[in-house]
């Protein structure tokens, strides 16, 4: 039995908690490759005991191994290895690659893995080499496909207890690797590798991994794990997690020690290339132990085994940094740290931005950490083209366009010495495209670092900025935008049109504009709310109706507006279903009603174009509101995982009754 549910999220990146047979494994994390001959591995098992959920090893070479065998067979294969936590097994498809043959059938090896007491069993598939003809790659999958449905229909038939990897295949080219991900998602398997990579890597090919990645991951389920096959770098995690990878398993750390070799986050040095030094630029159990002349000199043996436990330390290290990057919503900044430690890196993370609209239906709408500009890189990033696309969901009238010093400190409107109007005036911003006055707090048009960037780097936007003002006159009119000046002519411009004019309810309604994509406060309505602003920093804090009951809080981290009671009603009565709505079905509404979280198993429908973190209400399947919250998943993850939470319910709507 395995359940997985998401527990915190950033890019396409998630931490989850995969819970196989009663044993958790918080993802993503490494599965260090364990050699099934105790007297083979390279570092204690202790050790690994101590820093692994998860282990992989070769079910093949026990099968083949007779003493090996027996003792599988005998005692299962934890005893074997002597790991008693998760352990997955590869079924002969490295050797099959390798040595271009294996003496095992695929049904076989696969009942061979359930009777040793595996955990999570591999198909035998056929793991095609990176550019071979077409036809090659096209016969192969084929086999795959073949095999990948009997060993489905074994494991159903005779009732397995192990889990299966369906393993995508289809070389290098990505025709190929969507249809090997739409075949084997049909199949329902447990977990999804993506293979035949190690080459790739090998040869830096990093910007072909992505986009095997990429290609294959949009036609995998979002509620199974997705395992990377062979990656065991860590310069490349950072960049493979973003873009939804859970698992990894490594047997680089062994290797490159066999090889002299030391491994950090950017890179790997070899031990002559360092010796010299008076001490290792690592902090782990080894390295803290001896100097690099101490640990150069030591013999082969040893060595070897000291190295392969600090590459361990480091493969750890960096899946730890990971997570936390993506708890508080920095991923996408060590991706690009990452990415700048080699030239191959930089051009597979460019990759990305012909991807960045399926990426940023994964992307939170919120997050802890701002947005840090780091490159030119940044300026594809999902929180930037997610701005562009909700800057049309503001209902303009009149425009005023402008540009302002970069001097000029965020927010805006709290350093313009500005008369208010109720033109909206939108600001040429050279990340962002433009801001507009009225919503210069919201994430992340405050919540930002850009440096003063180069002249090459302003001129990205131009087209955008063409495009944007284009679609502003089919819409408002060309008479209604005013001429683009600068900062200096302002107050002439800047004057109120209407008479009882109020800044504070304009900017609510600009700004649920913007976070909806609904009038929420329309011309009835703006003239009855009242806006509470902190007295010690004069920052929008509340939203009142007329007889001062709150409506929305305006969160101080980000100036999203969180909706009380009467806000979700209002919510409710002014967007259309099923926008900002998840359904749940009869068995979950009184809980919600409760005020109780809703978890995925009960959810039926939703809007498919939820972001994660976005405010969202539940309703039953006749629409009436049962309860307000955020969401963790998003509209594709919402009708796709049936277990672990789904949306953090802020507050239940009792039933009125008649």
């Amino acid at each position: 039995m395995m359940t997985f549910e998401i527990k915190s999220r950033d890019a396409m990146g998630r931490i989850g908690i995969l819970n196989i047979n009663g044993k958790k494994i918080e993802t993503p994390t490494i599965m260090p490759v364990v050699h099934p001959n105790p007297k083979k591995q390279v570092v204690d098992i202790d050790l690994i005991n101590k820093l692994a959920d998860v282990i992989i090893t070769n079910s093949y070479i026990i099968y083949k191994t007779k003493h090996l065998r027996e003792i599988a067979i005998d005692k299962g294969v934890h005893k074997l290895v002597g790991f008693d936590k998760v352990i997955v097994t590869d079924s002969g498809s490295f050797q099959l690659g390798v040595y271009g043959d294996v003496d095992v059938e695929p049904l076989e090896i696969v009942e061979f893995q359930e009777m040793i007491g595996v955990d999570v069993g591999t198909i035998l598939d056929i793991p095609t080499p990176p550019d071979v003809d077409k036809e090659i790659a096209e016969k192969d999958l084929e086999e795959t496909l073949r095999r990948a449905k009997l060993s489905i229909e074994l494991k159903k038939d005779r009732g397995f207890k192990l889990l299966l990897n369906g393993t995508i295949q289809g070389s290098t080219y990505l025709d190929l690797r969507r249809k090997s991900a739409k075949e084997m998602a049909k199949l329902n398997f447990d977990i999804y590798p993506i293979g035949a990579v190690v080459p790739l890597m090998e040869e830096y090919r990093y910007r072909d991994v992505v986009e095997i990645i990429i290609n294959s991951k949009m036609y995998l389920p979002t509620n199974k794990p997705v395992h990377l096959f062979g990656c065991g770098h860590p310069m490349f995690f950072a960049l493979a997690v973003a873009l939804g990878c859970d698992l990894f398993d490594s047997a680089a750390y062994a290797i490159y020690a066999k090889d002299d070799r030391y491994l950090t986050e950017r890179g790997t040095l070899h031990l002559d290339e360092i010796k010299d030094l008076k001490s290792f630029p690592c902090s782990c159990p080894v390295c803290s132990s001896y100097t690099p002349k101490e640990l150069a000199s030591l013999n082969k043996k040893d060595r070897e085994k000291l190295l392969a436990e600090h590459n361990l330390y480091v493969t750890f290290e960096e899946i730890n940094r990971i997570k936390e990057a993506i708890r508080e919503g920095s991923l996408w900044e060590l991706v690009e740290e990452r990415c700048r430690s080699h030239p191959k890196l930089l051009e597979a993370y460019r990759v990305l931005k012909n991807y960045i609209d399926y990426i940023e239906k994964f992307d939170p709408v919120t997050k802890k950490s701002a947005f840090f500009y780091s490159g030119v890189e940044s300026m594809f990033r999902p929180e930037v083209l997610r701005h562009k696309k909700r800057l049309k969901r503001i209902k303009y009238e009149k425009v005023y366009i402008t540009t302002i010093s970069s001097s000029v400190e965020k927010p805006y409107h709290e350093n313009l010495n500005v008369i208010e109007t109720d033109i909206d005036i939108l600001i040429k911003h050279p990340v962002f495209g433009f801001v507009p006055y009225y919503i210069d707090t919201m994430y992340p048009l405050s919540q930002n670092e850009i440096p003063e960037l180069y002249e090459f780097e302003k001129e990205i936007n131009k087209k955008f900025y063409d495009e944007f003002i284009v679609w502003l006159k089919r819409k408002i009119g060309e008479d209604n935008i005013l001429d683009i000046m600068t900062y200096n002519y302002y107050t002439s411009y800047f004057q109120s049109t209407k008479k009882g004019f109020n800044s504070d309810n304009l900017r609510i309604r600009k700004m649920l504009q913007y976070q909806y994509g609904y009038d929420i406060i329309d011309d009835d309505l703006i003239n009855k709310i009242k806006v509470v602003r902190s007295k010690n920093t004069g920052r929008l804090r509340q939203v009142l109706d007329e007889n001062n009951n709150i409506l929305f809080t305006v969160r101080s981290n980000d100036n999203l507006l969180i909706p009380s009671e009467r806000g979700a009603k209002l919510l409710w009565e002014k967007i259309l279903y099923p926008r900002y709505r998840v359904v749940v079905n009869k068995e979950a509404e009184e809980f919600i009603r409760e005020g109780r979280n809703v978890f995925a198993k009960f959810v039926v429908n939703c809007d498919e174009e939820l972001r994660p973190y976005e405010e969202v209400l539940v309703v039953n399947e006749d629409d009436e509101l049962l309860g307000y919250g955020t969401t963790i998943l998003n509209g594709i993850e919402l009708k796709e995982f049936n277990y672990g939470l789904a949306v953090k319910v802020r507050g239940g709507i009792k039933k009125v009754l008649k």
